[in-house]
This record gives structure tokens, sequence and C-alpha cells, in this order.
């Protein structure tokens, strides 16, 4: 009784009260278990904005290094601030897809909506670097990525596209990436993700999300998937068999 009513006073309060066993809540914590008997060590945070994300999976997963990506100049300098405390972030000034070279992008009112897809709402474009991470993982002598974020503003299968060769041979084990259901034009459908992510190997893990719109009846949120072949037979709590 005093548990039912405690229950109802904080959803009165809009707060909600979940066990941390259960998957797509916190993805950190759901990394953490999943990734326990092999911790991350390399972390890709592809679209890394003003360098929030970057901050989290430094502080979350303490051995990992974070590499983060942000390709406008604006945001990328404020993306440097963020980050300098953090001896393991290490940003650079790119932006990742399917080609190498340079690329517009169009820069939207907000910057993390920024785009390299058509939008009539942008307020201008601008030429940034573009490389692939098939290309930026060979250069850099990178064995293998533990966990590849993705935010790219409806750009996510292309960056899969140039990711080819290093997906091809097992050497990314989580992806955690944004994403629509159903679809609009300016994300990437979780339905053409998942077509995209099974054909490597990888299964759904969990969803995260964020927000949905009333007018179209489209959600908004990030999708958790691992390399079935690299999944751990056994996880803390409530995954006693996850193989």
């Amino acid at each position: 009784m005093i548990k039912a009513t405690l229950k109802r006073l904080t959803r009165m309060l809009g707060v909600n009260f979940s066990s941390t066993d259960h998957l797509g809540i916190d993805v950190e914590l759901d990394l953490a278990r999943l990734s326990a008997h092999d911790p991350l060590q390399n972390i890709f945070d592809v679209g890394g904005n003003f360098g929030q994300t970057a901050v989290r999976f430094a502080r979350a997963f303490p051995e990992a290094t974070v590499f983060t990506f942000e390709p406008v100049p604006a945001s990328f300098t404020q993306l440097q601030q963020g980050v300098k405390k953090y001896d393991r972030i290490k940003p650079f000034s790119i932006a990742f897809g399917d080609i190498c070279g340079t690329i517009t992008i169009n820069l939207m009112k907000s910057a993390a909506a920024n785009t390299m897809l058509q939008n009539p709402a942008a307020t201008g474009s601008m030429n940034v670097g573009i490389d692939t991470i098939d290309s930026f993982v060979s250069t850099n002598a990178i064995g293998e990525i533990d966990l590849l974020k993705l935010d790219v503003e409806g750009y996510e299968l292309q960056v899969l596209k140039g990711a080819e060769q290093t997906l091809s041979h097992g050497r990314i084990r989580y992806i955690y990436t944004e994403c629509v259901l159903p679809a609009d034009n300016t994300h990437t459908s979780f339905f053409d993700l998942h077509q995209c992510l099974q054909r490597h190997g990888f299964c759904f893990v969990a969803y995260y999300a964020e927000a949905f719109w009333l007018g179209s009846g489209c959600a908004l949120g990030n999708a958790l998937y691992a390399l079935r072949s690299k999944l751990p037979e056994k996880a803390s709590g409530r995954l006693s068999n996850i193989a």
C-alpha cells in the first residue's frame, strides 16, 4: 500500500521510478552490464556537437578513449572547451560518411540539428571535411571500435556505408544511434537502420525514447545494437542468459 501510494504521488510530480534491471532506461548502465567481462576501450562519438555525449561516456567508462567528431567550426570550438579537462577525449573537426573529401552541411537554428540533408529551414550552409570510418581507423591504427555512437541528423546510413569494411570484419561491438519510427524526412528510419545492421550480424538490444510528435505520430529516440557474436553469455540483473 505504501509503495503504491508513493508511486502515485511521484507520478503526479512527473517522476517515475524504474528498476535498473530493465534495459532501455540508461544506456551507460546497459553497456556497462553487457561489457563487464570486456570493458569498452574505444568509443566513437560521431556528431559530437558541444561534447555533451563525449563527456557522459568518458565519465561512465573510465578505461575508454573517446574519439569525438564535429565538423562545424563554431560547434567544434565549443566542443574543445567542453572536453579539455578530459585527457581521454580526443576531438576531431571532421564529418563521417561514405566519401572522403569535402561535403556541404546545412546549418540550422539549433546547432544540434545541422545536417547533410537538404532542409528548407536551413539558415545557411558551408563546406566541411568528410572521411569514412574505414579510412580513419586504418590511418589511426584503431583495431576495434567498442561503441559507435551516431547522431548525424539523417545521415546515419551513409556513415555506416563508409564503415563497411570495419563492420564486415566484426570490429564494431555496439552501435548506439538516433532514429525515428516510422519515418520522416529529416531522420533515419529505424526499419532501414535495422535492416542494414542485421546484415552485419547485429541484434537489437533496446530503444531509448526521446520525443513523440503528436501531429505526425512519429517517435524519435536512440537504438542500441550489439554484434551478436560478441555478446556475453551472462550479465548482471535480470539478464541472466542473453546468449
